[in-house]
């Protein structure tokens, strides 16, 4: 019998690779491919000893032996002869006997030893197997790649994510080969460097080309110091969200400035007419002190705007969900919207519905989402365009759209309108740009009511934004 280790695999044979979920782990130089030892069983043990039965064959023979020996003592008529002859072989007999069932004891102890260690041997196995299987399971679903390098920066382990980052082909094979072979960045291969010299962690953030896509990669290569001599582990991290994050970050906190520039000056100005004309021409001095007044409004608007996408992102918000009127909701934001499309010369229509039109909703939201909606769509129609409000029953619920001819959407920004602060870029006079945040109102305030809002458009030839809300 061989020798078993405590894999299962026989002693001097090749331990193959395992490669699970992505995950590929083996020794240098050796291909990937699935392998699973053979367990041992009792079964596969044999039986080694004699067994009783062959204590009965001796005692058989001995019995012949003993009859042919009588027969010719008989005939020979020595009486004594046939006595010490008989016991002789009696006791030889039993001797064979005894001697026989002392060994077959002997063997299968021997055997239960075997099928004890065999046992263990397997549960051994066993509990590596699944360890193995978990943790293979556990790197193959990380969105983090994983790289794990021997002293001679030889790849010893590479998950799916790792590959993905690298912009290698997850399905070749890595183990063995120096990460210089694969990895065309130089940062990382200073920065590796750097880690096994100066035994101190190194992270850097690198550019990785994938065909048109740069994509930016956070890097941390630290040192495993429970191997000796010590490996290498380099974690790879995908920044490009994070990178976006910031670039939606810094571009709302342009147009929020901006945003509060505008009113904050037309106010200064007018605060500086007011003061010259208030005493040779009152009639003058009060119109400027109405524009200031608007000016002031659309502040108070613009920081209620944040202060309700804050409150409404967070779920912090407290919503009186009941029975409205929404027909009655969409007059009121109608009626306030009329004079801003008149005086940018656009046709602002409400169609009836010819029904009640009663929803389960917060008036508050529901008022928030359709002056967001008609906003959005005055800012975005030219003059002389057409702004539709209409509302129809759908899905056990009812469907408010609002509808412009104004230069409308392209496909590859309809998924991120509806994001904070994400506004479509195009040629327009900044005067026309909002804050990036009316949308992204509607979409958490339908959503906390139990809706859903959905935009239909092509470039050219307007949008329409549909919300659905439930009935009571």
């Amino acid at each position: 019998m061989s020798n078993t280790s405590p894999d299962g695999a026989a002693e001097g044979s090749t331990t193959m690779p395992t490669r699970s979920g992505g995950i590929a782990v083996a020794p240098a130089h050796e291909p990937l491919g699935p392998s699973r030892p053979t367990e041992a069983t009792a079964d596969s043990f044999p039986r080694v000893g004699y067994q009783p039965r062959s204590g009965m064959i001796v005692t058989g023979i001995t019995f012949v032996f003993l009859t042919v020996w009588l027969t010719t003592l008989l005939d020979a008529g020595t009486t004594e002869t046939l006595v010490a002859t008989a016991a002789s072989c009696f006791l030889v007999g039993t001797a064979l006997v005894i001697n026989n069932l002392l060994r077959w004891e002997n063997a299968e102890n021997a055997y239960e030893k075997q099928r004890l260690s065999a046992e263990t041997w397997n549960a051994r196995f066993r509990k590596l197997h699944s360890e193995s299987t978990r943790t293979g399971s556990v790197l193959s679903h990380m969105s983090d790649g994983i790289v794990m390098l021997s002293p001679k920066t030889e790849i010893l382990l590479i998950n799916e994510a790792a590959a993905r980052l690298l912009a290698i082909p997850v399905d070749s094979v890595y183990l063995g080969r120096r990460l210089a072979e694969l990895v065309r960045v130089p940062e990382i291969i200073h920065a590796t460097g750097r880690t096994q010299r100066d035994n101190v962690d190194q992270n850097v953030t690198v550019e990785i080309v994938d065909g048109s896509i740069v994509r930016p990669v956070a890097v941390r290569i630290s040192r495993i110091h429970d191997a000796d001599p010590p490996h290498l582990l380099l974690v790879f991290r995908d920044e490009t969200d994070a990178h976006r994050v910031e670039a939606i970050r810094r571009e709302f906190i342009a147009n929020v400035s901006h945003e509060l520039k505008t009113p904050l000056a037309a106010i200064k100005g007018y605060a500086e007419t007011v003061e010259l004309a208030i005493e040779d021409d009152p009639e003058a001095a009060k119109h400027f002190i109405a524009q200031i007044d608007t000016q002031c409004l659309r502040l108070e608007d613009l920081i209620a705007d944040m202060m309700r996408l804050a409150r409404a992102q967070s779920g912090k918000g407290t919503l009186m969900v009941q029975t409205i009127d929404l027909e009655k909701v969409i007059q009121q934001a109608f009626n306030s919207f009329q004079p801003v499309a008149a005086a940018k010369q656009i046709e602002l229509t409400l169609r009836p519905s010819g029904a009640p039109v009663h929803v389960l909703a917060d008036e508050e939201a529901a008022l928030a989402i359709t002056q967001n909606l008609i906003s959005n769509a005055i800012r975005h129609t030219e003059a002389g365009g057409h702004v539709t409000v209409s509302c129809r029953q759908e899905n056990e619920g009812w469907m408010m759209a609002v509808e412009d001819d104004g230069v409308g959407i392209a496909p590859e920004f309809q998924e991120r309108i509806f994001e904070r602060f994400y506004r479509v870029k195009r040629a327009r006079k900044a005067a026309d740009g909002g804050t990036g945040i009316g949308l992204a109102i509607v979409k958490n305030l339908t959503r906390a009511l139990g809706g859903t809002v959905s935009v239909t458009s092509s470039p050219g030839e307007g949008a329409t934004f549909e919300v659905w809300l439930p009935k009571p």
